[in-house]
């Protein structure tokens, strides 16, 4: 068993996506890191981010190999939990992303367990998901 998870995401310009993270998705930047050169590895930088409460992290970093956008944004999917997922929709509309998929019905919906969910690309074009019920009550 694991003790928890954090998710890389590597950028060209992991500044971009530290915005967007941090003024879209409005997560809490926990912090700016800044790595020395160390070994022959160039010194760089990047940002932690609290996803959830429990202690979820997502880390924004740049990295040498990676260029441009991804080339296979579905490959990989990272569902974040809402109680709002129609709420979160629209603001990732208005924010410019590109939509996947609208608000709709997992296949898993059922009267005990109503959820939906609604699949986006951040500017570096990786997948997300809103999962969970379209609006809180």
């Amino acid at each position: 068993m694991f003790s928890g998870t954090a998710i890389l995401v590597w950028s060209e310009n992991p500044d971009k996506l530290m915005e967007f993270y941090r003024d879209v998705l409005e997560l809490k930047l926990d912090e700016k890191t800044d790595i020395p050169e160390k070994n022959g590895i160039a010194s760089d930088y990047g940002y932690m981010f609290f996803v959830s409460e429990s202690g979820d992290k997502v880390w924004i970093g740049r990295h040498s190999e990676v260029k441009g956008v991804s080339k296979e944004p579905i490959r990989i999917m990272h569902n974040l939990y809402t109680d709002d997922v129609e709420k979160w929709y629209e603001k990732i509309k208005k924010s410019g992303c590109i939509i996947l998929c609208e608000p709709t019905k997992t296949p898993f919906f059922s009267d005990s367990l109503p959820w939906y969910v609604s699949t986006f690309l951040d500017p570096d074009g990786n997948a997300w998901q809103f999962m969970g019920t379209l609006r809180s009550r």
